[in-house]
Formats: structure tokens, C-alpha cells, sequence
């Protein structure tokens, strides 16, 4: 790809335009994101199993998120890609970067919709990748100096809603890995943070199955208190994890029921001030 620049109306040269923003050499240890989520095993079993009932929680999610009268989310094409993905997903490794001419072709769809499909798995935090670029081999000034290459899939645990980390978890019991390292695709994917959220509560789990008389007043303080205020109670003088904390929340402007019981336990019992703000 190439711009014109002119220093005068009839002064045309050719200038090579640098890769897209959040692109990163094959090298770069942030193009580096290929995670395994299953446990190794012989013959490669644990990957399969993980790799079926990935896409079996990816339907079910689907079908839990649809609003009535509307079609399913994660349409039938969407479906077909991942399968592609998961099909072309490295069993050791996980290594995934198969070009999108790949995809197209295993899946049966056009590019354009395979482009279309992955942003929208990648919307739903299904999936995430990294651009990546590599050298050209021009000489300096005969053109450009890097190229885009095939983007690098992966799957990032710590993004996942948090009802289809449950399910996995259910379903795959210790043959699920769950890696605590942030990953970071070419686009802005929010991170609920769920998985970490739920090892922070810890603490607050205590308080609710206290029977001590001090615990019994923490937990009838705490069921009037607000968001804020329980945020305080869980993270104490860490400013930084109660700022991460709030901000999760913030990502939807409707906690479900399930992301409310993951990120306070026992939230049967609270009564929020802040309700419906």
C-alpha cells in the first residue's frame, strides 16, 4: 500500500505507508499469544476434548445472550469459522494463523464475510488475535519496508463472560489450563476480568459464612452498602485493584445475574443503595 506526497503540484513520489497501528514483527515477544487452555495428554486427547466442548459453550452461550424475537448472536457463518480455527488450531502449541484466504476456503465463505464473522466472534470476546508484519526485503527507500503476515488467534480465558468460563470449568474439570497472563489483540477488547475477580472474593466469601458475632454485624453492614463500599471491603488499601474492579463494571450497562454472583457471593442477601443507577 502507498501514499503520494508532493512537495509541488507536479512533484509526485511514491512513499511507502507504515503497517496498521498494532501490528507487531512475528518476532515480538506481543505477537507472542498463542496459549495453551488444556492440559497436555496422550495422543492429543485433552485438546480435542477441549476444542468440542469450546464450540458446544459457544452455541450454548448464544442461545443463553439471544434477545427474543432476534436471531442468535453467533450466526450459523460465525460458527463455521471458528470451527476453521479451531480446526487449524496446533494441538501442542496452539499455534493458529492461518491467512484469511485459508479460513475462507476451509469454511466455504467469501473473504469478506469471514472478515465480517471474526469481528464479530471477537465483539463477543469468542476469540482475539494480533496483527502481525514482516520484513519485505526492500532496500531503504525502494519501497516498503514491512508487509503484513497472517494474524496470530488465540483464545484468552481472562476475557471470557464469565457463564461460559463456568461451564467450561464444569465440563472439563483439570483438564481445563487457565493461564493468569493478560493478552492484548490489535483492537480494544475489554476485559471483564472475571477469572480474577472471582480469586479477589475470596476473602469477601469468608465474611458471608462467618458465624462470629463480629462477622455477623460485617455481613449486615455490608447488605446495605453500596457497590463502592463493598469494593472497599474486598480490595482494601489496593487503590489499583478497586479501580479495576470499578472499571469492569462499568464495561456493560447491565450486570447479569451470574457476573454479580461471581463478583459478590452471597449477592442474594445485599440490597444496594445504588440500584438502578
Amino acid at each position: 500500500m502507498q501514499r503520494l506526497t508532493a512537495k509541488n503540484p507536479t512533484d509526485f513520489t511514491a512513499v511507502a505507508a507504515g503497517p496498521s497501528r498494532r501490528s507487531y514483527d512475528i518476532d515480538d515477544v506481543r505477537a507472542q499469544v498463542f496459549t495453551v487452555c488444556w492440559t497436555a495428554s496422550e495422543k492429543n486427547a485433552n485438546f480435542f476434548r477441549f476444542r468440542d466442548v469450546y464450540r458446544d459453550t459457544v452455541a450454548a452461550y448464544s442461545q443463553h445472550i439471544r434477545e427474543a424475537g432476534k436471531t442468535l448472536p453467533i450466526s450459523s457463518n460465525a460458527d463455521r469459522v471458528l470451527q476453521a480455527l479451531l480446526r487449524k488450531m496446533d494441538a501442542k502449541t496452539a499455534r493458529c494463523d492461518p491467512s484469511l484466504d485459508t479460513i475462507a476456503a476451509t469454511c466455504g465463505l467469501s473473504r469478506r464475510t469471514v472478515v465480517r464473522q471474526l469481528e464479530s466472534l471477537r465483539s463477543l470476546k469468542i476469540i482475539d488475535w494480533v496483527r502481525r508484519t514482516v520484513k519485505t526485503g526492500n532496500a531503504k527507500g525502494e519501497g516498503p519496508q514491512r508487509q503484513q503476515t497472517s494474524n496470530a488467534y488465540f483464545i484468552n480465558l481472562m476475557s471470557l463472560p464469565i457463564e461460559m468460563i463456568r461451564t467450561l470449568r464444569q465440563r472439563l474439570g483439570d483438564k481445563l489450563r487457565e493461564v493468569g497472563k493478560a493478552l492484548a489483540g490489535s483492537g480494544p477488547v475489554p476485559n471483564r476480568m472475571a477469572i480474577k475477580a472471582e480469586r479477589l472474593t475470596k476473602s469477601l466469601v469468608g465474611t458471608w459464612n462467618g458465624s462470629s458475632a463480629t462477622q455477623q454485624i460485617g455481613r449486615r453492614a455490608l447488605a446495605s452498602a453500596t457497590s463502592t463500599d463493598i469494593a472497599a471491603h474486598m480490595y482494601g488499601a489496593d487503590l489499583h485493584a478497586r479501580r479495576e474492579h470499578e472499571e469492569m463494571l462499568a464495561l456493560s450497562p447491565s450486570t447479569s445475574a451470574s457476573a454479580i454472583l461471581a463478583l459478590y457471593p452471597g449477592s442474594s442477601l445485599l440490597r444496594r443503595k445504588d440500584r438502578g443507577r
